[in-house]
């Protein structure tokens, strides 16, 4: 029997992407199952009352000396503590510091590992990188990935583990769940909402919603409103999204990224959401959370069939998918979701029972007892 679970990641909270997200919902839901959890996260990194943090002095990145670093600093650990913990490897940053420099530590040690989805892009293209992770995945005890496109696409790449993947879906925030998501709508008479999460990226694929929405009829367009929250990180992208607004009649709101307050509220004046994802050379949608948050609040989704979206949109039951770069099906399907209130209906209902199938209390159960 194990005595501590060490989750190490390189994002953590505040920063608030999907690997982050992953990493405090699974140290939260392990440790109110009376799991001992330490997290082993960047510098700047926030305090979690549950379980204990423990902070490198650098800020984390996948470079080769941040590799180095954090492999020591586990190694060190290690030497002096105990062989029979848990050591997962919860975020693509930590993953690859591994996959460098993982054979400097030399006994057996139980390590788990999270597959999100763009590992099996970005670790495999190097041959020498690809043996590498060969060789991680050989020691690890137990192997997490969230969808059934990431199960298909370790197996195709590294057919040997097989018998150590575990497929648990994710979960919705559980700030999210802990609120009444009943909600009452607070929108102008005939105004329709349509909401989008995630960061503003080519991979995310948010040009690909505000060119759907220019191809409306410019009278529905002018009810319309679209929100989009999310970090900038993407200058050139920003710019092509500004541009795409110009060309727009409807009123399209750069949110910028947001607290989980700011964010309930958004989702609760929304009618739509839509998510449209891309297929990008160096990653890909593993799964989408914000997917399941959207479904929680009883939002009908509109998506693109690629990566993992499938595990957490159900086509036709919790949402509606379009093939990626498919700019007319987009704005048919979008045009369809707005003029059909039942249909909304039924989606939202059935994703609210949907999320609440899905916990994090779940996720830590199959995955650790």
């Amino acid at each position: 029997m194990f005595k501590t679970i060490h989750i190490i990641t390189h994002e953590f909270p505040p920063v608030r992407g999907g690997a982050g997200v992953y990493c405090l919902e699974l140290a939260m839901a392990a440790s109110s199952r009376d799991h001992v959890v330490n997290v082993w996260a960047p510098k700047g990194s926030s305090c979690i009352e549950n379980f204990k943090v423990c902070k490198f002095s650098w800020v984390g990145s996948q470079g080769m000396f941040s590799s180095f670093r954090l492999v020591r600093v586990i190694k060190k650990y290690i030497s002096n503590g105990e062989k029979k913990d848990i050591f997962h490897l919860a975020e693509p940053g930590c993953v690859r510091a591994f996959v460098r420099f993982g054979w400097m530590i030399k006994p057996k040690i139980r390590f788990y590992l999270t597959i999100h989805g763009s590992e099996l892009i970005r670790f495999t293209k190097n041959k020498f990188e690809k043996y590498l992770f060969r060789k991680l995945l050989t020691r690890c005890e137990k192997i997490h990935v969230l969808s059934e496109y990431n199960r298909q696409k370790i197996l195709e790449l590294f057919p040997e583990t097989k018998d150590k993947i575990a497929k648990i879906p994710g979960a919705p925030s559980t700030y999210f769940v802990k609120e009444d998501t009943n909600f009452s709508q607070h929108k102008k008479d005939g105004e329709i909402n349509i909401l989008c999460v995630g960061r503003l990226h080519p991979r995310k694929g948010q040009d690909q919603l505000l060119l759907a929405l220019n191809q409306l009829p410019v009278n529905l367009q002018k009810n319309i409103v679209v929100r989009l929250v999310g970090p900038h990180r993407k200058v050139k992208f920003v710019e092509k999204l500004q541009k795409l607004k110009l060309q727009s009649r409807s009123e399209i709101i750069f949110h910028g990224d947001l607290t989980n307050n700011e964010l309930k509220k958004v989702y609760e004046k929304s009618d739509i959401f839509c998510l449209t994802s891309m297929p990008h050379p160096h990653s890909v949608e593993g799964f989408g959370f914000v997917y399941l948050d959207a479904s929680l609040h009883g939002l009908p989704i509109l998506a693109n069939r690629t990566g993992g979206v499938e595990d957490a949109v159900l086509e036709n039951k919790t949402g509606i998918l379009v093939d990626p770069g498919d700019t007319d099906s987009l704005t048919t399907q979008l045009m369809r979701l707005i003029s059909d209130h039942d249909l909304c209906k039924l989606l939202g209902e059935n994703g609210r029972e949907w999320a609440r199938e899905n916990s994090w209390d779940r996720v830590a159960r199959e995955l650790y007892e």
